[in-house]
């Protein structure tokens, strides 16, 4: 007799994972072992006082905000964030910008609506693992298109576009890209929107490092260049991600769809919480944190970087960001990392492996270092670390 659970559960529930297939629980680990997995800030970097002040101050002068409320989010918070999309280029109407749990509902509300059975969605490759673990539940074809340093390569893109049935979507990262951490060019990015508009395809833009920049802005968000592209900002990466408030920008056509699937799914978000960030992020002190964090960030980069020229000359070729949180190290020899992984796990070091981020999850010489939770000591000590195992490994994999 079947149970009852083999009988009621959907399909979809078998697309149903944790955001990386690579179970790090189970890795051969000894204690000490140096993780390059995370992508948050320090917890140095953590707003504790100015949020909790913000917070007492809401707690006093707004008790209304414990009741239910405004599903879009509080108007003084989507006012400010209009505001700061203002000055990166884009024009934002504050009631065009949805409060969400995070930018991990934001994409899951668009999918909501756009994605249906059978469906085409183009992604990069690499792409953001998380965003997979979105889309592959709704039984849609998911295609990745290469990348080089300017970002998404156009004729790849086009080719996928012009195939039938057409994509409904685009989603990328086109600023300090998670995993690469490449920038597209301002050329390119209007360049996309062109084939985007011409082709019909909806453009996902999730943006959560857009205001981490090391030394030099980047070009403004895709949202500038055309105003129907779908846009992803968050908290998690420029203050903490056990806030989770993030936002998705949308044209108005698309507002009251995505204001009801957020009340379906939970209401609303936060609003004490909401009411306490909007007066932080509108704040002299929040840019003082921005500039901080940016040269924090830098630092540890540029740390990490010199560190592996001298652990991995010879065996690894990288790129460095001009923002954001990590590190893509691709292997000269084409090992696919993922294999690698237990042995370095071994010698106490671990990464996340490049097959993680493409629907296919394909054999991958490259593999991710996030550099923003280690210490300078960690950075120094793991990048010995994974020298030193994937020298012993590769002489292993060469010599058998």
């Amino acid at each position: 007799m079947r149970s009852l659970w083999e009988r009621v559960l959907a399909r979809r529930v078998a697309a149903f994972r944790a955001c990386t297939r690579t179970d790090f629980s189970q890795l051969p680990s000894p204690p000490g072992t140096i993780h390059f997995t995370g992508g948050a800030p320090p917890v140095e970097c953590l707003p504790v006082e100015p949020l909790s002040e913000a917070l007492a101050q809401t707690w006093r002068r707004e008790p209304t905000a414990l009741w239910y409320g405004e599903t879009e989010g509080y108007e003084g918070l989507r006012a400010a964030i209009a505001a700061r999309m203002q000055r990166r280029g884009a024009a934002v109407d504050p009631d065009q910008v949805l409060i969400t749990q995070g930018a991990q509902q934001a994409i899951d509300l668009v999918a909501r609506l756009l994605l249906e059975p059978g469906d085409r969605v183009v992604v990069e490759g690499p792409t953001y693992f998380g965003a997979l673990q979105v889309f592959e539940p709704y039984a849609v074809e998911i295609e990745a298109v290469p990348l080089d340093e300017g970002g998404v390569l156009l004729d790849r893109l086009e080719e996928a576009f012009r195939r039938e049935p057409r994509p409904k979507a685009f989603y990328t990262v086109p600023t300090f890209q998670n995993p690469a951490g490449v920038t597209m060019s301002a050329e390119r990015r209007q360049a996309v929107v062109e084939l985007a508009a011409r082709y019909g395809v909806a453009i996902v833009e999730d943006d959560p490092y857009g205001e981490l920049w090391y030394e030099v802005p980047p070009p403004p968000p895709l949202r500038a260049y055309w105003d129907e592209v779908l846009f992803l900002g968050t908290f998690s990466k420029t203050l903490a991600p056990g806030l989770r408030v993030g936002w998705l920008v949308a044209p108005p056509r698309l507002m009251k769809p995505l204001i009801d699937a957020k009340e379906a799914a939970d209401i609303q978000s936060d609003r004490m919480l909401q009411r306490a960030l909007a007066a932080v992020v509108s704040s002299s002190w929040y840019e003082r944190h921005l500039e901080a964090a940016r040269a924090e960030y830098a630092e540890r980069c540029r740390l990490l970087a010199d560190a592996l020229a001298h652990e991995l000359g010879g065996l690894a070729s990288w790129s460095l960001p001009g923002g954001g949180f990590f590190l893509w190290i691709t292997l000269v020899d084409g090992v696919d990392t993922a294999s690698l992984l237990p042995r370095c796990a071994e010698h106490g070091v671990t990464y996340v492996p490049g097959a993680e981020f493409y629907p296919d999850h394909r054999a991958s010489p490259s593999l991710r270092l996030g550099f923003t939770t280690l210490s300078r000591q960690e950075l120094l000590s793991g990048a010995e670390r994974l020298g030193r195992a994937l020298r012993a490994v590769l002489a292993g994999t060469t010599t058998g």
